[in-house]
């Protein structure tokens, strides 16, 4: 990986660091996901979860532990074309922005593995890796429940195939597009007994 990813994924993570730190739930359990269907005009359809979560508070702002995530593409026919799969660790501080909101930001190390090409010649199957860090707006709705908005990512994925030419396809994200936005929700779970 180029130094200056690696350079500019500290300097995002120095700048989160210098905001006020968020109290929340500590001793809680976290439960997040993110649920999205998309009908691609007859030509198919696309179905994921991006990603399904569920994490422990450490301390008053810090949460971490394990997400999954999946996307599925079917064909006009209703065939299954793609699949993907991801899981792995996650990471997350937080910090305070008045009473009711508060910015996340959040690391993400995941094995990748799928199918391309399903119900084809060309099908192969592929396993790599995905490192991701973003930041996440929250809007604190009360009772343990959270609105939660990413809106930047910058991450490298790589992936290899098990086809004859070992294809092999690296992706490099930083920005703010459509694939980098995304809405969720969560919800705190105490695991500490109300007297």
């Amino acid at each position: 990986m180029n130094t200056w990813k690696i350079n500019l994924g500290l300097i995002l993570l120095l700048i989160c660091a210098s905001l006020t730190t968020v109290h929340a739930q500590k001793g809680s359990l976290m439960l997040y996901g993110s649920l999205t269907y998309k009908d691609n005009n007859n030509t198919g359809s696309t179905f994921a979860a991006n990603p399904i979560g569920v994490g422990y508070f450490f301390n008053d702002h810090v949460v971490a532990g394990m997400n999954f995530a999946f996307d599925q593409e079917k064909n006009a026919l209703g065939n299954l074309t793609d699949s993907k799969r991801e899981i792995g660790p996650f990471y997350s501080d937080s910090w305070n922005i008045g009473d009711h909101f508060g910015i996340i930001a959040q690391v993400d190390a995941h094995y990748v593995w799928g199918t391309t090409l399903m119900n084809t010649s060309g099908s192969y199957n592929y396993d790599g890796y995905l490192g991701r860090i973003y930041p996440i707006v929250a809007v604190f709705l009360g009772h343990g429940w959270a609105l939660k908005a990413k809106f930047f990512e910058l991450s490298y994925e790589k992936t290899t195939g098990d086809d004859l030419n070992k294809t092999s396809n690296k992706t490099f994200i930083a920005g703010i597009n459509g694939s980098t936005f995304g809405l969720g929700v969560s919800k705190n779970i105490s695991l500490k007994r109300t007297k």
